[in-house]
């Protein structure tokens, strides 16, 4: 029997199906490589990235509620010097499109980061989180404010010209 054709353009990219892992949902990859076809999978968005490493909130993290669970794992990660040294080499290979989620504790981190990340080969696309409470600037989410995010999103189209860029927005906004 014949399979249906899932692919798909997201942007400039052909994704093989629909179906993306989004971030800090499946680790940055290799955790569940066992577990999965890559060619059946649109994309993989590894775990978000901050500059430095960064420890997350304190523990407990995750609390069971009836039909929910509750996180606030607080974007720990292994900094992007790692996970360009460390993890996107394993992942380099995968039949999937692979997008770098980046976090900025500063305004700052975005647009260094994404330049860093622009036209490295396994790195197909970059999505810069601006949905996380925990990332402050003020004392409010600047993901909230349209100006701020568009100042973000400017700066990081003029430090990765090329990437294709994805906003991951709070859906409070």
């Amino acid at each position: 029997s014949m399979s249906p054709d899932l692919r798909m353009a997201l942007g400039p990219l052909t994704l093989a199906s629909p179906v993306v892992l989004a971030s800090g949902t499946w680790g940055y990859g290799p955790e569940v490589a066992p577990y999965l076809d890559w060619r059946r999978i649109g994309a993989l968005v590894p775990k978000g990235l901050t500059r430095d490493p960064w420890p997350g909130n304190p523990f407990p993290r995750i609390v069971e509620t009836t039909g929910a669970i509750l996180n606030s794992v607080g974007l720990q990660n292994v900094g992007l010097d790692a996970f360009l040294a460390e993890k996107l080499p394993q992942i380099r290979g995968y039949p999937t499109v692979r997008l770098a989620n980046i976090s900025g504790k500063t305004l700052e981190d975005y647009p260094a980061m994404a330049a860093r990340l622009s036209g490295v080969a396994g790195v197909d696309g970059i999505e810069v989180n601006v949905s996380c409470p925990n990332v402050k600037a003020g004392g409010a989410a600047f993901g909230l404010d349209a100006e701020v995010v568009g100042g973000i999103v400017r700066e990081v189209r003029a430090a990765a010209p090329h990437a294709p860029l994805f906003i991951k927005l709070s859906p409070n906004v």
